[in-house]
């Protein structure tokens, strides 16, 4: 990490984009089974099940990551609007596993009552509230790195060393900050449209156009696109993320081919699980 990246049979590449530090945000929310819609997940099951198996597989992802690069600095934060104990206690009992003490931040959607234009007694008024929260906490906290992610993906073990790695590698080739968003999306393969395939740490990775709220950037790429971030949240766009999609237009936004994380959404959705992923696998591996 931070020296070399070498892929056989492409040779090195030499990292001159270090890497300085992760700060990871996870947004949790026990009493919103899938925000603004009705629709059933696959599996059927409470979605504090869906927490908490996201956030065993990511601190699992943390784990492995940690005894190969001990030295290196990573910071996790929970967004919840739960106000659950069994979950808090659940969550303290993933935790005990971590050499370091995550943060959990308990949210009310108040605090942004001013900031935002759609009605307050609406689902989707919490979603963005929480997406603001998180993305306020990065333009605070962060120095370099920040993963914002939902509670609802599983994460493959090789999650974060292949994020981190794969940052540094292209974008010490390319000399420009990334989006790297962690799963392979249906919508992807929906209708044609044009990619670039770039070679990451451990595998391909294509270009986007479009993201969802669960991605890796740099605290220089939040500040340049504040406004953005900003828009994203005090409206309720048609879709969300359509200001953040404007910055892929810009930038280089990147998602991996085959998929690092998975999102445990409806079965057919466009947005939900990636292909050729052993979904029921990376489920019961996950269970507490």
């Amino acid at each position: 990490i931070n020296k070399k990246s070498i892929v056989i049979p492409l040779g090195e590449v030499k990292i001159s984009r270090k890497v300085e530090s992760l700060l990871i945000i996870v947004r949790t929310n026990s009493n919103i089974h899938i925000s603004d819609q009705n629709k059933k997940r696959i599996f059927n099951e409470p979605k504090i099940e869906y927490i908490l198996r996201s956030i065993n597989s990511l601190i699992n992802s943390i784990i492995f990551f940690k005894k190969k690069f001990p030295k290196f600095n990573i910071n996790l934060s929970i967004i919840d609007q739960s106000n659950n104990e069994t979950m808090n206690k659940k969550f303290n009992s993933i935790f005990d596993k971590l050499d370091f003490k995550p943060e959990v931040i308990s949210f009310d959607k108040n605090d942004f009552k001013n900031e935002i234009n759609i009605d307050y007694e609406k689902d989707v008024f919490g979603n963005l509230s929480s997406l603001l929260k998180c993305f306020k906490i990065a333009k605070e906290k962060t120095n370099d790195l920040v993963f914002f992610l939902e509670d609802d993906y599983l994460h493959k073990t090789s999650l974060l060393e292949e994020m981190i790695l794969t940052y540094e590698r292209i974008s010490s080739q390319t000399k420009k900050e990334l989006i790297l968003v962690p799963s392979d999306y249906p919508f992807l393969y929906m209708s044609e449209r044009n990619t670039n395939i770039l070679a990451g740490s451990h595998r391909h990775w294509q270009t986007l156009d479009k993201v969802l709220c669960s991605f890796l950037t740099s605290k220089k790429m939040i500040d340049n696109y504040w406004n953005n971030f900003l828009l994203t949240c005090q409206n309720h766009n048609t879709p969300i993320e359509i200001h953040l999609n404007k910055i892929c237009e810009k930038e280089i936004c990147l998602s991996p081919l085959p998929s690092l994380s998975i999102h445990v959404a409806n079965a057919n959705s466009i947005f939900g699980i990636s292909p050729y992923i052993d979904i029921n696998h990376e489920w019961e591996k996950n269970k507490i």
